[in-house]
């Protein structure tokens, strides 16, 4: 199905590239009727352009000019996110760590990270359900449990070596409102999504910090910036994940002195997984439904590409973020809009 996302791409990639942009205008000066006109002028330029331009080449400047704003925003964005600062990565050496990567997303991200030939690590408290090839590592993990992350790391580090980048996939939803909710279902959910980041960064990011070289990569939602009813729980650990993934990313530079050490983030919408079986958000132009595979693609391109991000999608989810500073009337409207999304949610409930 196309959608806004690939229409968005292909406007990026034609109309306002600049390059093309600067063709296409120069076309419009050489082979018709609209010309720049040049005069001379008395300034340390020896001639300016006469106006009023005529209005296609008014309009042609324009989209040059907003192209060149775009692709100067995307620069001083990413070079924010990487510190200023290069790195390398060798994929027949990087180990590779996939909190949750036993089914779901997780495993997509798996057996396409694996696809390159890197050692990938799967740390998750339930069973493989695809058959790993011979450099998948598993190891069984309940996330939420501090000793029991650390007693993995170790083991780990012994049996296979130090993790240069980690995927923090692990998360669950109970799929309920939250006086409905047990205290299992909270507890469970802050849990497996808070502290179990929390606790996978800390046994895995010292040594990246101490060779200022790696790569830990958060999964968050779209809920995080825009609760959706049903689900406040999750969404709350959501937004949780994203400050998390905020605060680490400026204490690699400020308080660890390793800017070179990635930080990114991912917040997708809707994925048909078991975890939101029964949601009922459409499939269309505007918000396509992911499958595990789109996300696990995306989440290898991140990694492969060694550069820190932080990225919705699909593209439709960039309009959550920006409602914390639109009226409440604006964010209380957008939420009723979903109000029934997940009224009929049945997620599966792998742990009790």
């Amino acid at each position: 199905m196309v959608s806004i996302g690939d229409l968005l791409l292909l406007v990026d990639k034609t109309i306002l590239n600049p390059w093309l942009a600067a063709l296409g205008t120069a076309a419009i000066h050489y082979f018709t009727d609209n010309k720049f006109v040049l005069l001379p002028s008395d300034g340390l330029i020896p001639y300016t352009i006469a106006r009023p331009l005529p209005p296609i080449l008014q309009k042609a400047v324009v989209v040059i000019a907003l192209g060149l704003l775009l692709r100067t925003n995307r620069a001083l964005s990413r070079r924010a996110l990487n510190n200023g600062v290069s790195d390398k990565y060798d994929w027949d050496k990087e180990i590779i760590v996939v909190t949750g990567g036993a089914g779901g997303i997780g495993a997509a991200t798996v057996q396409k990270l694996a696809s390159r030939g890197s050692k990938v690590v799967v740390i998750d408290v339930l069973d493989l359900t695809f058959t790993k090839p011979s450099n998948v590592y598993y190891y069984k993990c309940d996330l939420s449990n501090y000793e029991a992350v650390f007693a993995v790391a170790a083991k780990i580090s012994k049996e296979v070596g130090d993790p240069t980048c980690v995927v923090a996939c692990a998360g669950i939803c109970r799929g309920k409102p939250i006086l409905e909710a047990t205290k299992r279902d909270i507890e469970l959910t802050f849990g497996v999504n808070n502290l179990g980041v929390i606790w996978t960064a800390k046994a895995f990011l010292p040594k990246m910090v101490q060779a200022n070289h790696g790569h830990f990569l958060i999964i968050a939602s779209q809920t995080g910036h825009l609760a959706t009813a049903g689900v406040t729980d999750y969404a709350a650990t959501k937004a949780a994940a994203i400050s998390i993934y905020e605060g680490l990313q400026t204490e690699m530079k400020h308080n660890y002195k390793a800017p070179a050490v990635r930080l990114s983030c991912l917040c997708p919408s809707a994925v048909k997984t078991k975890m939101f079986t029964g949601i009922k958000g459409p499939s269309n132009f505007f918000m396509p439904t992911l499958k595990p595979e789109d996300l696990g693609e995306c989440i290898s391109n991140v990694l492969w590409s060694g550069k820190a991000q932080n990225l919705s999608i699909p593209a439709f989810a960039y309009i959550s973020p920006p409602t914390r500073a639109l009226p409440d009337w604006m964010r209380v409207g957008m939420q009723d809009g979903g109000a029934d999304i997940m009224t009929e949610l049945k997620p599966h409930k792998p742990l009790n």
